[in-house]
């Protein structure tokens, strides 16, 4: 109560508790706002966390069936040129070695590989060239009952 004493209480003291009350209605709405921002930051922390691992999944899996596509084309022509090795065939078969060669050293086990984009691309590059030679057009799609490769 304002301007009441207890028994020997001095007026300061009283002061001093009426500032303690203004100062905690004064201050309630900062320090809700910084509970209000710290319960925020939390929660915003654990939904971002699930969505960059949900989302680095779906993008892991597509650029997985992507090389496993390459992989299964590249093995298929090297047993099919092996099978009518003729002199013109030695070009097409280098460059399914070589793609080849460009799928086993890609790094399926490290997501932080410095140079996965360029490896990829380089990849991409190597199976283009190849269609070429072998005069196919592939049709690669992904879509979420699978991917495929068409000609």
């Amino acid at each position: 109560m304002t301007g009441v004493r207890g028994p020997g209480e001095s007026r300061d003291t009283a002061m001093a508790m009426e500032q303690d009350i203004f100062d905690a209605v004064v201050m309630a709405d900062e320090r809700f706002h910084g509970e209000g921002y710290q319960e925020g930051y939390e929660e915003g922390s654990s939904l971002g966390l699930a969505e960059g691992k949900q989302y680095g999944v779906l993008h892991g899996a597509k650029i997985g069936s992507e090389i496993g596509c390459y992989r299964g084309f590249a093995l298929a022509w090297k047993c099919l040129l092996h099978s009518g090795a003729g002199e013109k065939d030695s070009r097409k078969l280098k460059v399914v070695e070589a793609l080849i060669t460009l799928l086993q050293d890609f790094p399926y086990d490290d997501p932080t590989y410095e140079t996965l984009h360029e490896d990829l691309d380089r990849i991409r590059g190597k199976f283009r060239q190849l269609c070429s030679l072998l005069n196919v057009q592939p049709d690669f799609k992904v879509t979420s009952g699978g991917s495929a490769l068409a000609f």
